[in-house]
């Protein structure tokens, strides 16, 4: 019997799960290898639809590996226009969409039960990076975006700490980091976007054409439109980052020092951290300069802070470096085993005000057995007054933080985790707090009303405008 070649057998296996059209009967996808009978005719795409059970599987989980809703299919899509002719199909057969990027929520946001999951990565063309922004495909990761900004001397102004994101993933959501409380979230550095809405129709929107929809694509969870492209603020970029790590017996002592660090502005990039010894949590700031020359440095980086004597610590890398350690981290973590295990990840933006007693009692009241390496705690300062879009929900107060207690566990504690995160939630919102909208935190309707106030009305009416069908975003449950 002459031998079978693997590449041949994948590509046989794959063709039986590419899907021409709907059985409106069943409601179900027909496949190359099902045709027969009477269905619903798919437009012609550049890319592929997909009913593969691997496909469906990865599409099933996220990074948090703690809830998995199963699609039916699957899009790749080869183009922009494969994804207005399946929001268009799927809104005339009532079928629900999702737009996913590498998946990095914790909770099944960007899952699409008995849906479609468009697998935005496969849009992944920088267009052009000129002097002051670029112009990107929704699924290019901010990574490789600075691989191709750096050498011309640019960077974005706001990146996460983990680069290996999708632009439009993080876009959707907000975007935050260490430089947030100087230039914003991400979503503050858009200067116009291309999407798709749920009627299936392609929009470019900017603060000054269809202002309503670029404000609901921005922080709007794909709720109701998918973004397909955008233009993103770049600056100048330095060659080299010298962070400096102060060490602190406690949060509020921390916190103190970001409070200071935030009137200073004396560093380009300031977070909070802490990590469970086996003496108890260890406290640091780390506060991170951009320089190509020296003189460019802060003169008295320490000046005013309060850190414990003697517990200063200086590193000095590359600017590209600096934005790549958690990118180096995660992947250690992945080659140990530990991507695979729950991460019950929980971020509240918390007034000012209440943060230090909150965040003592909540890091108090960790189960610190339960935390598997790489699980920390995140500190991050804000300004809201440099805060722009709506729908990225934060406190009132001027100065305001982002506590993540970002843990990673075994797989069965889950439960009392989950009810922990929805505890603390509900405790931060009394406070006046906000939840990131990454969170592991089973929300309803009602909590989501709440979330969204004093913009809901709004948001409501961008919806009815460009999804009236409801098509986009199931996996949040924001209107189920």
């Amino acid at each position: 019997m002459k031998d079978i070649s693997r590449r041949t057998l994948l590509k046989g296996i794959f063709a039986t799960s590419v899907v021409v059209g709907f059985d409106l009967t069943a409601r179900a996808w027909v496949t190359q290898a099902s045709t027969g009978g009477a269905f619903a005719q798919l437009p012609p795409l550049d890319g592929t639809l997909t009913t593969d059970p691997a496909s469906l599987a990865a599409a099933a989980d996220d990074f948090g590996h703690i809830i998995h809703r199963t699609p039916v299919a699957v899009l790749r899509p080869g183009s922009v226009e494969d994804i207005v002719k399946l929001v268009r199909f799927a809104r005339e057969h009532n079928i629900r969409v999702a737009g996913r990027g590498k998946g990095h929520t914790a909770f099944g946001q960007s899952q699409a039960e008995a849906g479609v999951v468009i697998d935005m990565t496969t849009l992944n063309q920088i267009h052009s990076v000129g002097t002051d922004a670029a112009v990107v495909d929704a699924g290019v990761v901010w990574r490789d975006l600075l691989l191709a900004t750096i050498p011309a001397g640019l960077t974005p102004p706001v990146l996460t700490d983990y680069t290996r994101l999708t632009i439009a993933g993080t876009l959707s959501v907000g975007g935050v980091g260490g430089r947030s409380y100087l230039h914003g979230a991400q979503v503050d550095n858009v200067l116009e976007l291309q999407v798709v809405t749920g009627e299936g129709e392609l929009v470019t929107c900017s603060e000054s054409s269809n202002p309503g929809l670029f404000e609901a694509a921005l922080a709007g969870l794909g709720l109701c439109a998918v973004i397909v492209r955008a233009t993103v603020r770049l600056v100048p970029a330095r060659e080299r980052a010298r962070t400096q790590r102060f060490f602190y017996p406690d949060a509020p002592s921390l916190l103190a020092d970001l409070r200071f660090l935030v009137g200073a502005e004396r560093f380009d990039h300031i977070q909070g951290l802490s990590v469970a010894t086996p003496g108890g949590f260890a406290f640091f700031i780390e506060a991170t300069s951009f320089y190509t020359s020296p003189a460019e440095l802060p003169a008295n980086p320490t000046g005013g802070l309060s850190f414990i004597p003697g517990s200063q610590q200086t590193e000095d890398s590359t600017y590209f470096e600096h934005t790549d350690r958690v990118v180096q981290l995660i992947d250690q973590l992945n080659a140990a085993g530990l991507g695979g295990f729950p991460h019950p990840w929980l971020d509240l933006f918390v007034p000012g005000s209440k943060v230090d007693d909150f965040a003592s009692r909540t890091i108090a009241s960790l189960d610190a057995s339960l935390l598997l390496p790489g699980s920390l705690i995140l500190f991050y300062a804000f300004v809201r007054s440099r805060l722009k879009r709506p729908l990225l929900r934060v406190p009132e107060e001027e100065v305001f933080f982002l506590f993540d207690i970002l843990r990673t566990i075994p797989h069965e504690a889950i439960e009392p985790v989950i009810a922990e995160n929805r505890r603390l939630y509900e405790e931060s919102r009394d406070l006046g707090g906000k939840c990131y909208t990454i969170s592991a935190v089973p929300v309803g309707h009602h909590d989501w009303v709440k979330h969204f106030q004093p913009f809901w009305g709004r948001l409501v009416s961008e919806k009815h405008r460009h999804d009236p069908d409801n098509v986009l975003s199931p996996g949040t449950g924001v209107f189920a």
